[in-house]
């Protein structure tokens, strides 16, 4: 497992061995963390204004700069299983995001002309998360007026669109909604073979009556 911290004023990022709980420092200065390559030898993570993608190298040390937009922000990297391709998401606006798939040779992404777009950036569509085979990514969407979780097939060898997204998961609900976190990266989508695994937030409440004093 690895986590970002503050330390110094600076994020630096640490991993935590599952077997033994050893806390073990891998960058004293970087950004914030999202994940790790399928064999365990590179952590991705966000830095800088706009935000670009970085990759680490945990046996060497090594720092590089991965992934950049022209104008926006890019974050919430996600590595597909194989280790070949990547997502993630630009900030257009308060109210716009654009899913986008590149993918990974030796190490390095390709120039921004040819970024896959997934969805069209008209909307808020984030935080995308891949399907154990590569062949689906899931992601949180509020095009129909609430969060929820959709989909959208891609063809195997070329990770384009297939078809339109559809929902999986609708949460209009006002009492238990994914809109209800501050932050979408809480829901923290993830998805195995047959489960889907998100957080999100539930409201309830009472109406008393007491009688005035006299």
């Amino acid at each position: 497992m690895a986590y970002s911290m503050l330390d110094n004023q600076k994020w630096a990022i640490v991993a935590v061995e599952s077997k033994d709980g050893v806390v073990k420092k891998l960058c004293e200065d970087c950004g914030e963390v999202f994940c790790w390559s399928p064999d365990g030898q590179t952590v991705f993570y966000v830095s800088g204004q706009p935000g670009r993608i970085y990759l680490l190298n945990v046996t060497s040390g090594e720092k590089r700069e991965l992934i950049r937009h022209s104008k926006y922000s890019v974050i919430r990297p996600s590595v597909s299983s194989d280790g070949r391709w990547i997502s993630f998401h630009a900030q257009m606006s308060p109210l716009r995001r654009q899913i986008f798939i590149v993918p990974l040779r030796d190490g390095k992404a390709p120039q921004e002309s040819e970024w896959i777009p997934v969805t069209d950036g008209s909307g808020l569509d984030r935080e995308a998360f891949w399907s154990p085979d590569g062949n689906s990514l899931y992601f949180l969407s509020e095009r129909d007026g609430s969060r929820c979780i959709w989909v959208q097939r891609l063809e195997p060898k070329t990770k384009r669109p297939l078809g339109r997204a559809f929902p999986v998961y609708h949460s209009h609900s006002s009492h238990r909604s994914l809109m209800n976190l501050t932050n979408s990266g809480a829901a923290g989508p993830a998805v195995s073979r047959g489960k889907l695994v998100f957080a999100q937030r539930e409201i309830t409440g009472n109406i008393w009556m007491i009688e005035p004093q006299k």
